[in-house]
């Protein structure tokens, strides 16, 4: 037992040990959530610029108004390529074609 407490490799090992759960400790508390964030605002602006691409196609076909109309036809166009829930396409189709 006291061959324990004074032999310095076993204190290396034990401060080895306390660094890599801290370490681990801060990674997750602190990385993986950054990391998480990062990921969805890519989604985000592919979304937007999935619904971006759609509203200009649908101003070119219709100049006038009338693209308004068409606009639920833009909705279910996102969510099937994005594979998103309606009401994320619905606010990213709003969002566009308020920007236009």
């Amino acid at each position: 037992m006291e061959n324990f407490l004074f032999d310095i490799g076993s204190w290396f090992g034990l401060i080895g040990t306390a660094s890599l759960a801290l370490v681990t400790y801060l990674t997750k508390t602190y990385l993986a959530p950054y990391l998480r964030t990062g990921n969805r605002l890519l989604y985000a602006k592919y979304i937007a610029a999935i619904a971006d691409e759609l509203t200009d196609d649908l101003i070119a076909r219709y100049p006038d108004n009338e693209w308004l109309e068409h606009l639920d036809d833009v909705v279910d166009k996102v969510i099937e390529i994005c594979g998103i829930s309606p009401e994320v396409a619905r606010r990213a189709t709003r969002a566009a074609a308020a920007r236009k």
